[in-house]
């Protein structure tokens, strides 16, 4: 992990050099929120390593790019700082569902660096910035739904195949969850969320 760390943030913390060496603009806004999950995994999971993302971060790490707003037939999108709510049509119908029987829950409820360090006495090193955001969810109960479509999974294909020809090209893999959405899951069961998850892998 301090080897990881090094290599994307460089010994000297300095942002500009490590832009330099890669010969990019900064760290993808993906980047930069796996970068604040590792952190609080690491805080929880393994405090003697000792890891800390730099003060301020990610101002000045990051590629310089406004934050769009689309709309369309299947989604409804709006942004903030760090992330990218998106309600589906899939997510919606889920929701309909949980209306019809009186389960009360929000869409898109999020989880900003500061609960993280009020509610959980994780510091990181920026102001306030939407952290983790959950599909559907009770939000008094903490129980959380992740409906989670075929961008949540990847396809193992490693199932060993019989000879025949026809039967080579068969798939004859399984979906697994990926790795974002299992480090997500970790994330909010640390935090005290009971996490549900509704496949639609289609």
């Amino acid at each position: 992990m301090n080897i990881l760390y090094t290599g994307l943030l460089g010994a000297n913390v300095d942002p500009e050099q490590i832009k330099k060496v890669f010969n990019d603009d900064g760290l993808q806004q993906s980047s930069i929120m796996t970068l604040y999950y590792v952190q609080v995994a690491a805080t929880i999971e393994a405090s003697d390593l000792g890891l800390s993302l730099p003060r301020g971060f990610p101002n000045g790490w990051g590629e310089d790019r406004g934050h769009g707003h689309t709309t369309g037939d299947d989604l409804v999108q709006t942004s903030s700082s760090m992330l990218t709510l998106t309600v589906s049509k899939l997510q919606q119908g889920v929701s309909n569902t949980f209306n019809s029987i009186g389960f009360d829950h929000v869409l898109e409820h999020v989880i900003d660096s500061n609960d993280i360090q009020d509610e959980y006495g994780i510091q990181l090193p920026q102001a306030q910035k939407e952290f983790l955001s959950i599909d559907i969810a009770n939000v008094e109960e903490r129980i959380g739904i992740e409906v989670d479509g075929p961008g949540h999974f990847v396809r193992l294909i490693d199932k060993p195949w019989k000879s025949s020809a026809k039967q080579q090209f068969d798939d004859l893999g399984e979906n697994r969850f990926n790795g974002p959405t299992i480090l997500k899951h970790r994330l909010l069961g640390h935090l005290g969320w009971n996490i549900i998850h509704v496949s639609c892998n289609l």
